[in-house]
């Protein structure tokens, strides 16, 4: 019935240490084995693909909460929010919460304001001098943004939080997703989610939604896990997704996935 896993990466797949457990490797390794496929799903950006357990290499893998998806280095689909669109965003951040964390993703490459251990991160004073392409991501700290004040048109002062701001006046080309679990905003093309591009391979893989397991703890995990034919949370997921989940499996500290997928490769 189930010939997909579409499998979220951090407190999902991954334990807290980054790793994939012994009992998580062998559980997929045996679905794997009986001719079924494995999707990685995550927010992260492609050349995360290239620094997590090489287990996970071959997998096709969605990225940027679906704005890209490849495998093996291969780009197969992606979108991004134009550049003048994207110009709009940064600025407008910029302007409401000045000293907020500020981060641009174009091209697989990472211009923030902000020294992060992250790969591919080029630290820049003026993340919008260096917005000058489409973009596939825009992030930002959520507690460092509605620091900032939102005003009115005629500049008053409100009492809206300017994350709420940002969501009534996004471009029609992009979407936010706020996660409070990870004090962070995404901003993604309008359209694009893990569920979008989910279906993308399934289309051309001649398969459904309702062939698939999927997991997921976060608010970018919701749309997936809704239309997934079994949808999985983790117990650490965030109420948003336990409350679409078909069930939910223990956390990712105590091999989560594998538990479900043991029922179906055993």
């Amino acid at each position: 019935m189930y010939s997909v896993l579409a499998v979220d990466l951090d407190e999902t797949l991954l334990a807290d240490d980054k790793t994939v457990t012994p009992r998580t490797v062998a559980a997929l390794e045996a679905w794997q084995a009986s001719g079924r496929r494995i999707v990685v799903a995550t927010g992260r950006p492609p050349r995360s693909t290239r620094i997590i357990p090489s287990f996970l290499h071959d997998f096709h893998w969605i990225c940027y909460n679906g704005a890209w998806i490849e495998r093996q280095g291969n780009v197969l689909f992606q979108t991004a929010i134009p550049v003048e669109d994207a110009r709009r965003i940064v600025a407008m951040i910029q302007s409401t919460a000045p000293d907020c964390r500020l981060g641009v993703e174009i091209a697989d490459e990472l211009f923030i304001n902000r020294e992060v251990e992250w790969p591919g991160a080029h630290l820049v004073s003026d993340v919008l001098a260096h917005t000058d392409r489409p973009a596939a991501k825009i992030l930002t700290s959520l507690e460092d943004l509605d620091a900032g004040q939102s005003r009115s048109d005629n500049g008053q002062v409100t009492s809206v939080k300017p994350s709420e701001t940002l969501l009534r006046e996004l471009p029609a080309t992009s979407r936010a997703l706020i996660s409070p679990k990870y004090d962070l905003v995404q901003v993604i093309p309008y359209g694009a989610s893990k569920a979008a591009a989910l279906r993308w391979l399934l289309d051309r893989w001649g398969l459904a939604m309702e062939e698939v397991i999927s997991f997921g703890d976060d608010v970018n995990d919701v749309e997936m896990v809704a239309e997934a034919g079994l949808g999985v949370a983790m117990a650490n997921a965030v109420p948003e997704v336990i409350a679409v989940a078909d069930r939910v499996t223990v956390s990712n500290e105590e091999d989560g996935v594998a538990v479900v997928v043991e029922e179906f490769v055993g």
